[in-house]
């Protein structure tokens, strides 16, 4: 029996890293995803690059350090509520030397819910979910819930791959493995939620490109050259399918058979599951070197649509011939079908776009902001300390906090006597905006601690509980 793997808790996504009196030098949009929820409401998802430099207060100095935003938004199309998802940043401080910064590098989603996410970031080692819980690791793993996912419900990305059944998740990492391959001597934890978590796979030699959406045990990997292999046992036994290009992408049309992937110069296309010499090259005569995407529609077979900087090409016969299907004014930074409707969603470096396919109208959802100032509305409006997450915890919890202006910060915790036992933040100096903090509490007893915070003249406490 295969043993259950505890989701331990750690970070909170969703924060955001604000200045004041900002300079901006570069901003644009990129990487557009898209969902529908169960109700048919249309989500997207995107981000905005912001690279700047701030004024350091009370420093009678010239330096201006340097601060970039890759934010991920969430745009809910039928509300028009357009918030931050999760906060990606990186900020110079006024003191040499020093920074901060915080990164998402992948998310997905599930149950067709754009609340239900999972994601990983490159300063953890881990998966973490919605509610703050993290699977902590630093090997390849897999993670299982009993529950079964549809065409609809399938989102992936390169580093994280969910299987249509029993939801399987792969995640990309580096490292070497700790466990045996028999899974009876794995370490045995608690059940978690609603999922039903267990290491289900060890390090494979290959590098998953994707996995069928409706074939739960169809994977397609490449190997170190960027050859593709298929496999139909679920990620062992992987057989040669193709060594044409170096696949670094891989997409399903919605007739399951046929599979495609971009490559600089056109498109490979196979019509029987990729399978070793069902694979034929499309030219395109792109007209630049610039990134390239592509969207399907998951109710409609054959077609796809690819963009060429400015332009979008579409296609109904799997890719065999294109037309030109609208000419933008920016290029291109990602594409977003909408299955079964004429809507296509497409963005460029300044503006988010809604197109309908049928007569070809376009409208304008978003564009990048002509301030040259970072929004003064993201600034807290008052200095907080949260509760703890989650609480009780064991052995480690996250603490958050608020600031309203660049200010020094101390960050202590306390036992019920107390006495002193962890200083989180030393008197450092820190930007206005959101900010956390891991305690790490293994070496300590099972008990009520306090953390206190002090900045800018105030002091804050609250309670939490250790239970081991």
């Amino acid at each position: 029996m295969k043993k259950l793997l505890l989701i331990l808790s750690l970070a909170l996504f969703g924060s955001s890293l604000s200045l004041g009196q900002t300079t901006i030098e570069e901003q644009y949009f990129h990487e557009l995803k898209g969902m529908e929820d169960s109700s048919g409401v249309t989500h997207l998802f995107y981000r905005e690059y912001k690279k700047g430099q701030y004024e350091c207060e009370g420093d009678d100095t010239d330096k201006m350090p340097l601060v970039i935003n890759n934010n991920v938004y969430h745009l809910n199309l039928s509300s028009q509520k357009d918030s931050v998802l999760f906060a990606d940043y990186f900020s110079e401080w006024c003191l040499d030397g020093m920074y901060e910064s915080k990164s998402i590098d992948e998310y997905i989603f599930y149950k067709n819910n754009p609340q239900k996410w999972l994601a990983t970031a490159n300063t953890y080692f881990g998966v973490y979910d919605y509610s703050g819980n993290n699977l902590d690791f630093q090997v390849p793993i897999v993670t299982k819930s009993n529950s079964r996912a549809s065409l609809n419900e399938y989102h992936s990305s390169n580093n994280i791959h969910l299987t249509p059944n029993r939801d399987s998740l792969y995640v990309k990492v580096s490292g070497t493995v700790p466990f045996t391959g028999n899974s009876d001597s794995w370490p045995v934890f608690e059940d978690y939620e609603h999922f039903n978590h267990y290491a289900d796979s060890l390090g494979l030699a290959w590098e998953i490109l994707g996995i069928h959406p409706e074939i739960d045990s169809l994977f397609f990997a490449i190997n170190s050259s960027g050859d593709l292999y298929r496999s139909e046992h679920y990620s062992s036994a992987f057989t040669f399918a193709d060594s044409s290009t170096y696949f670094r992408n891989i997409y399903f049309d919605a007739d399951t058979s046929h599979i495609y992937s971009m490559t600089s110069s056109g498109l490979l296309h196979s019509n029987n599951l990729g399978k070793q010499n069902t694979w034929k090259f499309s030219g395109i005569d792109f007209e630049t070197g610039s990134s390239k995407f592509l969207a399907v529609d998951k109710y409609a077979s054959g077609n796809l649509f690819i963009s060429d900087s400015t332009d979008i090409l579409f296609s109904d016969n799997y890719g065999d011939t294109f037309i030109t299907l609208s000419s933008l004014d920016d290029e291109i930074t990602g594409l977003y079908k909408k299955p079964n409707s004429n809507l296509l969603y497409v963005l460029t470096r300044k503006e988010l776009l809604e197109i309908n396919t049928e007569t070809k109208s376009v409208t304008s959802l978003k564009q990048i902001p002509v301030s040259n100032e970072v929004n003064q509305n993201e600034i807290p409006k008052q200095v907080t300390l949260n509760q703890n997450y989650p609480n009780p915890f064991n052995p480690s919890t996250v603490i958050s906090y608020q600031l309203t202006a660049n200010s020094l910060v101390r960050l202590e915790v306390f036992d019920v006597t107390g006495r002193k036992v962890a200083v989180l933040v030393n008197g450092e100096r820190k930007a206005a905006g959101s900010h956390q903090v891991t305690f790490e509490a293994g070496n300590l007893a099972s008990g009520v601690y306090f953390y206190r915070l002090e900045t800018a003249g105030q002091t804050l406490t609250q309670k939490m509980l250790l239970v081991k």
